[in-house]
């Protein structure tokens, strides 16, 4: 098929428009005024719009009139509770939040694939479903969607969606069948003991001794777990307490993740997690609280949907299109959405050409390079064109 490709128009627009929601970052479940911007962008396609389940959030749809499969194309719109350090200057004018996972970039992209669609309706099969989700940073949005009704009122029999990725040549189309990214499970735990005067406080009770024993000993947890080449992982990103130099606390929470590939790979670590914690509360004579906050299941791409996606890559960018080797470590709840109906995430690599070593993604110093942006515009696009396709 002659497949659909946005006009320079558009792919300036797709700059202005990420420059825009990075300026203005809202984290999740707070999206209120990027859910406007979106639902007024979506209607001035003349796109038909969807009562979206969520609060935050929008959803359209296109109608060709032809017969051809429901395609769903899906972004993620929030952003992190960091303090940008980028030095870009479009950077964030609030104070704590920052699109450092690139979610602007995604948006935006997805709006540029909207009206590229749109504008070339005629040409093409199939119905067409624009999902902006929110609240993608605590895997809590796709849930909440979907447990509203969200599949009802749609009816998608394929999905395909992206992420930027700052590790990859910039232009760089990776996608893997099967398990793509891991399942996630964010916990929380929290010892209590007596507290007690800092001069004379031992190891019993003492509960930012307990913290920094399951801290050091937090690898067992997955050590030895692995699936297709890729190690499973766990990691602590926060600690609290509240004592001070000379008073041990009566309570400190840690709050981390645990990443596996699998059901059984999955089981095995929460186990192992909850021995620790038998074992540190034990040895330290405290008691801990173990807390699930947040949890998605992994990234389990379609074969097929996902062959067509990288042959319709190599058709745009050649050689360019290619195969994942391992599953990653991270997660994304565009998983909720394919366990339910095939389809394919892909990464965009988007490392800035001016930077050896590109900042980490959550980090307060992370870029992309924009000239990655038309790429992913023309890859949303025409894949979704291809997937609408009768089969």
């Amino acid at each position: 098929m002659n497949l659909p490709s946005p006009s320079k128009d558009v792919l300036d627009e797709v700059v202005d428009v990420r420059r825009h929601l990075h300026r203005n970052p809202e984290v999740a479940f707070q999206e209120r005024e990027t859910s406007t911007f979106l639902r007024d962008r979506l209607q001035q396609l003349g796109l038909t719009m969807v009562d979206c389940p969520t609060e935050t959030g929008a959803v359209a749809s296109l109608d060709t009139g032809k017969p051809g499969r429901t395609v769903l194309l899906r972004a993620d719109i929030d952003a992190l509770p960091i303090l940008e350090d980028s030095g870009v200057d479009f950077a964030s004018g609030r104070e704590g939040r920052m699109h450092a996972c690139g979610h602007d970039a995604h948006t935006a992209i997805l709006l540029g694939a909207a009206r590229t669609l749109a504008e070339r309706a005629e040409t093409l099969s199939g119905k067409y479903v624009f999902l902006f989700q929110p609240a993608e940073e605590i895997v809590s949005g796709a849930k909440e969607m979907l447990a509203r009704g969200l599949f009802d009122r749609i009816a998608p029999e394929v999905a395909v969606g992206l992420h930027v990725w700052s590790p990859f040549r910039s232009g760089l189309i990776v996608a893997k069948p099967g398990v793509h990214w891991a399942g996630t499970d964010a916990f929380e735990v929290t010892f209590r003991g007596p507290g007690g005067h800092g001069g004379t406080m031992g190891r019993r009770g003492n509960v930012i001794s307990a913290q920094a024993f399951l801290v050091e000993r937090l690898h067992t947890v997955v050590d030895g777990l692995h699936h297709d080449g890729a190690n499973c992982h766990c990691t602590i990103g926060d600690v609290r307490g509240d004592g001070a130099f000379n008073v041990v606390p009566r309570t400190s929470v840690l709050r981390g993740s645990v990443r596996t590939f699998t059901p059984e790979l999955r089981s095995e670590a929460m186990e192992r997690l909850r021995g620790l914690l038998t074992e540190t509360g034990t040895e330290f004579e405290v008691a801990s609280e173990l807390t699930i906050m947040y949890s998605s299941t992994p990234v389990i791409n379609d074969a097929r949907t996902t062959q067509i996606v990288l042959d319709t890559g190599r058709e745009l960018v050649g050689e360019d299109s290619t195969v994942l080797e391992r599953p990653q470590t991270v997660g994304d709840d565009m998983a909720e959405f394919l366990v339910r109906i095939p389809g394919c995430y892909f990464m965009l690599g988007a490392a800035p050409k001016d930077m050896e070593t590109p900042p980490s993604h959550h980090s307060p110093t992370f870029k992309i390079d924009e000239g990655a942006l038309p790429i992913g515009v023309r890859m949303m696009a025409a894949s979704a064109a291809r997937l609408a396709e009768p089969t």
